[in-house]
């Protein structure tokens, strides 16, 4: 299996490239049903620094102007623009469920959204090396048919249950350049019935590597089909850069 995700790697910058950029700066904006549940200013407009290697990422003007959401290898922060603690959660997953998870059905505080976006970002920023870290496990499975006719292999990576992101068993397909084009998944702090399907486009060139700057995230039913309604979230980076 190393093969395919090299090949993936590959596509994206290659793992030389990957491993030597430390930081993605990007700025965006984000629409869709999922927001409307978002505190603060449900970063509509957001602007973010995510480190490449570990989940490290600052939410700039997050919830509030001159302030910051920060996720730091688990745990989360909002603090001042120049770095004054306001309010921290040691183990925000654990919130999202259980009695504390009941209002999080209706309604997220900052920290909560802190955690869910930093960890998403991360995530879709950094997929290609994310599936090559060693703790991760990746199998291939059987392809897909995507529209046009064209062949989409399949990835299925189980992640290991301290790291941050959706949950432990996704799956990733992959077009003929070796591009991921649709990332399947369970928002786990969302309910275990919200499985979802990304898809993304747009992919650029920046500095060395590939970032796809438009996702589109769909609800996914009965059959692993995707449903084109509602659009649970609408994610695209109007700017992108890559430090070394």
């Amino acid at each position: 299996m190393a093969a395919l995700v090299d090949e993936v790697l590959n596509a994206y910058g290659g793992a030389q490239r990957w491993q030597s950029a430390s930081t993605i700066a990007a700025r965006g904006h984000i629409a869709g049903l999922l927001p409307t549940r978002f505190p603060g200013n449900k970063l509509a407009d957001f602007t973010i620094r995510v480190g490449v290697t570990e989940p490290h990422v600052t939410l700039s003007n997050f919830p509030l102007d001159h302030q910051q959401g920060v996720l730091d290898r688990g745990e989360v922060r909002i603090q001042t623009s120049d770095g004054a603690g306001l309010d921290a959660r040691a183990d925000p997953r654990s919130y999202f469920a259980g009695l504390r998870g009941v209002r999080r059905n209706v309604r997220w505080d900052p920290l909560d959204l802190t955690y869910f976006a930093g960890y998403a970002f991360w995530n879709y920023l950094t997929a290609p090396l994310l599936l090559a870290r060693p703790d991760v496990t990746v199998t291939e499975g059987e392809p897909l048919t995507a529209p046009g006719r064209q062949r989409w292999r399949r990835l299925d990576a189980a992640f290991p249950s301290g790291l941050d992101t959706h949950c432990q068993h996704q799956t990733f397909y992959i077009d003929p350049a070796g591009l991921i084009r649709r990332h399947d998944f369970t928002a786990e702090p969302v309910g275990s019935w919200a499985r979802a399907s990304r898809h993304c486009d747009r992919h650029q060139q920046v500095d060395g590597l590939t970032i796809p700057a438009r996702h589109r995230v769909y609800p996914r039913g009965p059959g692993e089909r995707v449903l084109r309604r509602p659009t649970l979230l609408a994610l695209d980076f109007d700017e992108i850069a890559i430090e070394y």
